[in-house]
């Protein structure tokens, strides 16, 4: 019953994060790598293709280390971030549903945190940058999808223009 409520809390608040966030997870390759997505169409996007927009990153089982790639390409939000055009970011780890639960929603935890300190040591204000965990709920437990669910996505709520 404990376990229920959990799941659905966790899904209530997966649903909460990512409404509106045009991430979508593609597998991730050898290594670790950044993936630039098209923003949700709004008012109050910054123009499409900008490096302000949401993210998702993608991490090697059992790894919450983000490679040279993914840390370079941050530079660009931080940017954003520290220039104001950001007034919040989110950052929601994931992992696939291999292993114990508790460990999946802390490696989710572990991968959030990480990209949370690149952009803190680039000068962004920490408390624009917010980071939460979802383990592995929404997990499809296939193996063809495990490289994917690896992730964690970054969702900015830009300033209006």
């Amino acid at each position: 019953m404990i376990r229920s409520i959990s799941t659905a809390l966790s899904l209530a608040l997966l649903g909460a994060l990512s409404s509106g966030c045009a991430t979508t997870a593609t597998p991730g390759g050898a290594t670790a790598h950044a993936q630039h997505n098209e923003p949700t169409p709004s008012p109050e996007r910054i123009a499409t293709g900008s490096r302000c927009n949401d993210w998702a990153l993608y991490f090697e089982t059992g790894s919450a280390s983000l490679s040279d790639e993914s840390s370079a390409m941050l530079g660009g939000l931080a940017e954003c971030i520290q220039r104001g055009d950001i007034r919040e970011v989110v950052i929601t780890g994931s992992a696939d549903p291999r292993g114990a639960a508790p460990e999946n929603l802390e490696l989710g935890r572990q991968r959030a945190e990480a990209i949370r300190a690149v952009l803190v040591s680039r000068g962004c204000d920490p408390s624009v940058v917010r980071t939460a965990s979802v383990g592995e709920v929404g997990a499809s437990g296939s193996p063809q999808t495990y490289a994917s669910e690896r992730h964690a996505s970054v969702h900015t709520h830009d300033r209006a223009r």
